[in-house]
């Protein structure tokens, strides 16, 4: 995924692994247990895949993902994000990190994005880093953003 010639295209999960390695099964299980989501592999690529995402009572998609280790410049954008949200930890868990995983969108809206975004970082224990938006949240506030965008286009 090329982050320079598309800097709004993806969401950053951080990952509390040493390396990244795709673990669909654990993502599809938490995507059904607590998301009414499933994922499933749709294509392997050299450093991730294309996963399908299928949320309950809404259309599905595919979504490319791809994992590496952190660079200096991903906390950087956490410490920004949660300067300007006034604190509270999260860039403190992304130092934890070793790793992240960017979360192909198709719009700074896209919600199987963020769906999947949310299901990851639930798996793999970091936050979310929303680089357009330069926000840096948890799976609660994830959560809270998919249903208040659910329940506006219902």
């Amino acid at each position: 995924m090329k982050e320079a010639s598309n800097p709004d295209g993806f969401l950053v999960v951080f990952a509390q692994r040493a390396r990244a390695l795709l673990e669909v099964e654990a993502w599809n299980r938490q995507g059904e247990r607590f998301f009414s989501t499933r994922i499933g592999l749709a294509e392997p690529l050299e450093n991730g895949g294309r996963l399908v995402v299928a949320p309950h009572g809404r259309d599905p998609g595919v979504r490319r993902v791809e994992g590496r280790g952190r660079q200096e410049s991903d906390l950087l954008q956490a410490d920004i994000a949660e300067s300007r949200a006034g604190g509270g930890g999260l860039g403190e868990l992304a130092r934890r990190c070793p790793t992240v995983w960017l979360v192909e969108r198709e719009s700074a809206g896209d919600l199987l994005a963020l769906q999947l975004a949310a299901v990851m970082a639930s798996v793999l224990l970091g936050p979310i880093l929303d680089p357009a938006a330069c926000q840096l949240f948890g799976v609660k506030t994830a959560r809270a953003k998919i249903d208040a965008a659910t329940r506006l286009h219902a």
